[in-house]
């Protein structure tokens, strides 16, 4: 199952009103379905990929033994979700590794949906019942540190848009009251606003760092059909030593003659482009848009093995 998509909210900055919206924090982290079966957790990501491993503790005493969650694995630092922070933990595969990690710079599950409890199927459910039901809920805690929430909602979304925003906060995700859970589906039933410009990008290609065979920066942009992109620019702000090493190990399996953008890159170092297949997708914060639409001032911050290049779409 894949989890449902909210739409872009209409008018940049603020959240839908009345009495049918309910709204909660936008958490800068990584979605996640958590299913528990037979008391055993198993986590999985907006791309249906099994991310069990890379959380292990996620995996505490006292869940429901059936049950699946909607919900976002966040990283804080500060006491404030980190993307960066994120990044590394959200790519790792080895269970050692993992275990090590989760012990330097644990996450956090923000549960804010139910949509199975002791094999009773919620998604038809209107959401103030599943919302309900979650918090009835004893969810469990561990040592050193809450590892399950379950976040508030709040009835005036313009007040918790400016207090977000205050925070340094993603943002606010307003849904309707009665709306059901519909999976894979981005529904005008769910608003997110976003306080800061972020696109998921597409790779095309890449450029190594002067004088080596390094990665130094990125093409990047978005599905145009019949495997193209529609380019958005050249990327390397951000890109950090371990960064680079993980989209080397993504990329270079991936290598092509023929660029895979609709127009050719007109920068000078576009000679030395090693072109890719579009499968890798990256993150990227920006200022604004340039003329053609290109991406003013991006900055890398992190690879996303959790979305499939195929159903990246342009963000307002």
């Amino acid at each position: 199952m894949r989890p449902m998509l909210a739409t872009p909210t209409r008018q940049p900055g603020t959240p839908p009103s009345g009495a049918q919206w309910v709204h909660e924090v936008k958490w800068d982290g990584m979605r996640v379905l958590a299913e528990v079966t037979d008391g055993r957790l198993r986590l999985w990501s907006r791309a249906e990929n099994d991310v069990t491993v890379s959380f292990p503790e996620l995996a505490v005493a006292g869940l429901p033994p059936d049950a699946l969650f909607d919900g976002e694995v966040v990283a804080l630092e500060g006491g404030l979700p980190s993307f960066a922070a994120l990044a590394n933990r959200m790519h790792v595969r080895h269970a050692a590794r993992a275990a090590a990690l989760s012990a330097q710079n644990p996450v956090t599950f923000m549960a804010f949906d139910l949509l199975r409890l002791y094999g009773v199927d919620l998604l038809t459910m209107p959401l103030d019942e599943r919302r309900a039901a979650l918090g009835r809920l004893d969810l469990p805690t561990a040592t050193g540190g809450v590892r399950w929430q379950v976040p508030p909602h709040y009835d005036d979304g313009a007040v918790l848009a400016a207090a977000t925003l205050e925070q340094g906060l993603e943002g606010v995700v307003s849904k309707k009251r009665f709306s059901q859970y519909r999976p894979g589906r981005r529904s005008p039933d769910w608003v997110k606003t976003a306080h800061h410009r972020t696109q998921t990008c597409v790779v095309g290609g890449w450029v190594p760092q002067l004088g080596t065979l390094h990665l130094g920066s990125l093409y990047v942009g978005l599905p145009a059909g019949d495997g193209r992109l529609t380019l958005l620019g050249r990327v390397g702000s951000g890109l950090t030593a371990s960064l680079g090493t993980q989209l080397e190990r993504e990329l270079k399996p991936l290598a092509q003659n023929e660029s895979p953008f609709t127009e050719r890159p007109v920068d000078p170092d576009v000679r030395l482009a090693r072109w890719v297949r579009p499968q890798v997708c990256v993150e990227v914060r920006y200022l604004g848009l340039r003329e053609g639409g290109r991406l003013r001032q991006p900055v890398l911050r992190g690879l996303r093995t959790d979305v499939n290049a195929e159903e990246v779409i342009r963000e307002p």
